[in-house]
């Protein structure tokens, strides 16, 4: 159960922690899915949240994620049987054994920390995030309530869409001109990847603290849930707490 869970360390903050989880074929409970409601075995979900939860240690902090560009700061924790009920998409914290946790399958998970190892923050960023311009959103509201300089923050996206994956047919209506340097007429293809860095470079952050796990979770559909592959499928963790 869930031991397809792999970590990222930020170079030189040996405090902040992240952990991602993959899809798990070794086992019977809904491939490892932690997120209710997406048409799995809820008791499958609540055994495999249970088996995070407990294996985490600490409290967990989650949202209801409907793709807006709400960031919560410190809400209360949530208990592996429940559903989160607090609507947004990112999650912002000052507290030491806090765990900020995020749900993808393609969307892209941005996990934030400041140098000092004391402020972390999650984002779900899908492509209307990155339109709403949820990045440079968010990491403004962030330095603004701890005081801190974008400058001085570091970030990892995690595996999601790959840059050839992204296919908009409908992109002048769902886009704009503004993002066609990012766009691929030829095969209709947004590179997702590539626009987040450049809006983590807009938001303030330097190229040296931006990180990227380029595993593309449509292409490599075995190791992580994707719903370009499979509408139906389930949703996997990427988390970030510090000691």
């Amino acid at each position: 159960m869930l031991d397809n869970i792999f970590s990222f360390q930020f170079s030189g903050i040996k405090n902040v922690h992240c952990l991602i989880q993959g899809k798990n074929q070794n086992t019977a409970f809904s491939l490892g899915s932690i997120a209710f409601g997406r048409g799995e075995d809820n008791a499958a979900i609540r055994q495999n949240r249970q088996y995070l939860f407990e294996k985490l240690g600490m409290p967990v902090l989650e949202v209801h994620q409907i793709h807006s560009n709400i960031l919560h700061f410190s809400p209360q924790p949530i208990s592996w049987h429940e559903q989160a009920n607090l609507d947004g998409d990112g999650i912002a914290a000052d507290t030491p054994k806090t765990a900020l946790l995020i749900k993808t399958a393609d969307c892209q998970p941005v996990l934030f920390c400041h140098k000092n190892g004391r402020h972390i923050m999650a984002l779900h960023v899908g492509w209307r995030g990155n339109r709403n311009g949820f990045i440079m959103q968010a990491v403004d509201e962030f330095c603004r309530k701890y005081e801190l300089c974008a400058r001085d923050l570091l970030a990892v996206r995690g595996p999601s869409l790959g840059s050839r994956e992204a296919e908009f047919v409908s992109f002048s209506e769902e886009w704009g001109n503004e993002y066609s340097p990012w766009f691929n007429e030829a095969t209709q293809t947004l590179d997702l990847w590539e626009l987040t860095r450049h809006q983590l470079r807009q938001a303030g952050l330097k190229q040296e603290n931006i990180y990227s796990l380029d595993l593309c979770t449509k292409t490599m559909h075995n190791q992580f849930f994707s719903h370009r592959h499979d509408s139906g499928t389930g949703r996997q963790a990427s988390i970030i707490w510090f000691e």
